[in-house]
């Protein structure tokens, strides 16, 4: 097996749990074998085996790396003792700065110089996001003249209204730093306001130059349409000829980029992406690999926009990219001073009012070989939105979600309502299975969209665009896809009882029957299907199902089932895929014992779905130990900021 095999062998493949363990256990093999051949003497070889296995599994749960010095610990070694013989071993090599070494120079896994282990793909992956990052954030650093500022203030004030002066306005100054600089990073919980900071700034940026270049984007399609959706929604606010210039279109980061039959992109660091600004809302869901990819593909002079809440799940794949880059906003003394010039504030007082970030649990004690410090200092890049229009922080929800952010068990136990009056809400139901009583509690938040089906079907409603709206004010949300509290369980359960509600039999078999609402699960850019898009099977004038998809613009476009790429039932969606998603009201199930996949983040996000009244659906125990859960992904992404703008600087 030549290195470049092994190097491939590293490449991240989407698996169920057993797979994975299989494909860990399959690469593992190969590197002690490899380091065999390379006539390793045996303790290197069974380094080699060890280190292979902890990776593979390491990035199949979210890690870019892992601290050498914790696996050496876990196998009663020392530090010094596991880098030699796996440095010995032929199959790992040490790597030190280099910001422009070639990654056909490294070896199937990596050890850096403050001794985190990776895998060579994922090291590569992370040390060019690196290397984009601060070449983009040095380049961003505030250098507005007087005359700039005066008119970049006046553009604000335009397109941003009258502000009170007792408070900072955190949109204004994420609008003025997206103006000055070429990398903004704006996090803030739903409801922050983070699209209506974007429409200011388009128009800010197209009053100053009307054929401005324009691309929006985020991970998913579902997440893409909804950010049109909303934009198309507020544009109304501008004037006519600001709004039509507003992009109409919005793309999955894969089609922007320009994906092609071989997974390589069309775009890269020598043929960029022809647009002035992109923005890409949804950020907290792009991993290390797609974030390297979309960073050295937009050109040196554009502006990119980046929008998420670092409090929301990271995504599937290596890496929680966003949550590092909106760890601590940092603005240097002259940023302060030029955004006060420009939203007539005191400097003194706009510094006061950062923001801090949380301290960063180090109770694995990494110690020096291992940064486990997650603050990143992307001077004047970063903007927090903190004030919530949608429900205000002194809501239930609001209440609630703050406590869950902030890992609070008490008060966020204190913030949902068992009696059921309020807009949170507990419902205790922890055993293994859903009892018929919650089952039956579940369906009845589909009454409505049971209703305005019957209504379609016996053709008192035509308007089959309703329907979606009536699906959207209700949904389950589940931690976990399988098992009896799992996504596909309750799917299933669900469905059962609202066919029941509406009198719709089954068709095309076990699965299929009118009504039944469907997440598509993969992309598919020849009909133009992505991965979180929503669809509602309904009957043609022939009788036979079609599945309608509600376009941006609210049209409806009809597929037949037959023809859909891979998809799943959608009156239950996993916390995951309702990322980029609202709902007047939601139910968050809860697994009968603490998994893995629980978290702080996960159960942050599935409230924050919720506009109106959210459930809880299971044991306050099980509640309160998510709470107390943060999700910590290994990475080595702001240490490695730090050093390469260090290498730079000499």
């Amino acid at each position: 097996m030549s290195t470049l095999d092994a190097m491939q062998a590293t490449r991240p493949v989407p698996a169920p749990a057993d797979e994975s363990a299989a494909l860990a256990e399959g690469f593992a093999r190969r590197m002690s074998a490899l380091a065999a051949r390379l006539n390793a003497d045996e303790r290197s070889v069974l380094w080699a085996e060890r280190a292979a296995l902890a990776m593979s599994r390491a990035t199949a749960q979210g890690h870019v790396c892992l601290p050498l010095a914790a696996l050496a610990r876990r196998h009663d070694a020392r530090f010094d003792e596991a880098r030699d013989a796996l440095l010995a071993s032929g199959v790992a090599c040490l790597v030190r700065g280099g910001a422009r070494a070639d990654a056909a120079d490294l070896l199937p896994l990596v050890i850096d110089e403050d001794g985190r282990l990776y895998l060579a793909r994922y090291f590569d992956y992370e040390r060019r996001l690196a290397c984009s990052l601060v070449e983009r954030s040095r380049d961003t650093r505030m250098t507005a003249s007087r005359e700039d500022i005066a008119r970049q203030a006046e553009r604000i004030a335009r397109y941003f209204g009258p502000h009170a002066d007792d408070e900072i306005d955190w949109q204004r100054v994420a609008a003025f730093v997206a103006l000055a600089g070429r990398l903004t990073i704006v996090s803030g919980g739903p409801g922050t306001g983070k699209t209506t900071t974007v429409v200011g700034v388009l128009a800010c940026l197209l009053d100053a130059d009307p054929d401005l270049r324009i691309a929006l984007a985020a991970p998913t399609g579902k997440a893409a349409q909804r950010m049109q959706e909303a934009l198309i929604e507020r544009a109304d606010k501008l004037p006519p000829e600001l709004a039509e210039r507003l992009p109409r279109t919005s793309f999955t980061l894969q089609r922007l980029l320009g994906v092609q039959s071989d997974g390589r992109f069309r775009h890269h660091r020598d043929n960029p992406l022809p647009y002035d600004v992109i923005v890409v809302d949804e950020a907290s869901m792009i991993d290390v690999a797609l974030a390297a990819h979309l960073l050295e593909a937009v050109a040196p002079a554009s502006r990119l926009v980046m929008l998420g809440d670092k409090d929301q799940l990271s995504a599937v794949e290596a890496g929680a990219v966003f949550a590092e880059l909106s760890a601590e906003p940092s603005f240097s003394h002259a940023g302060v001073a030029r955004i006060a010039a420009a939203l007539s504030v005191d400097a003194k007082r706009l510094e006061a009012a950062l923001p801090t970030a949380a301290p960063i649990d180090d109770s694995e004690g990494y110690g020096d070989l291992f940064d486990a410090k997650a603050e990143l200092a992307l001077t004047d890049c970063v903007v927090w939105l903190q004030k919530n229009y949608r429900f205000g922080l002194d809501s239930d929800i609001g209440r609630l979600s703050i406590a869950i952010r902030n890992g609070d068990e008490r008060a966020a136990l204190d913030a949902l309502d068992p009696s059921g009056e309020r807009a949170a809400v507990l419902f205790d139901d922890g055993d293994a299975t859903l009892s018929e009583r919650t089952l039956a509690r579940l369906a009845k938040g589909f009454a409505p969209y049971a209703d305005a089906l019957s209504a379609v079907l016996d053709g008192e409603q035509a308007d089959h665009a309703r329907l979606f709206d009536a699906l959207n004010r209700f949904r389950v949300l589940c931690a976990t896809r399988k098992g009896p509290r799992g996504v596909d369980e309750v799917n299933a359960r669900i469905a059962a009882k609202v066919r029941e509600q509406a009198g719709i039999a089954l068709a095309l078999g076990a699965q299929w029957f009118a009504g039944r609402p469907v997440i598509v699960t993969r992309n598919d850019y020849a009909l133009g299907l992505f991965n979180g898009d929503i669809g509602i099977a309904l009957p043609g004038a022939d009788g036979l199902l079609r599945v309608a998809f509600r376009l941006a613009d609210g049209a409806l476009r009809y597929v037949s089932p037959a023809a859909l790429p891979p998809h799943d039932t959608a009156f239950a969606l996993t916390v995951h895929k309702s990322q980029g998603s609202e709902f007047e009201h939601a139910a968050l199930v809860l697994p009968g014992a603490f998994v893995r996949v629980l978290s702080r983040e996960l159960v942050y996000t599935a409230i924050t779905r919720a506009k109106r009244r959210v459930e809880v659906i299971g044991s306050a125990a099980i509640f309160a130990q998510a709470v107390r859960e943060p999700t910590r992904r290994d990475s080595g992404l702001a240490a490695r900021m730090r050093r390469l703008s260090r290498e730079f600087d000499r």
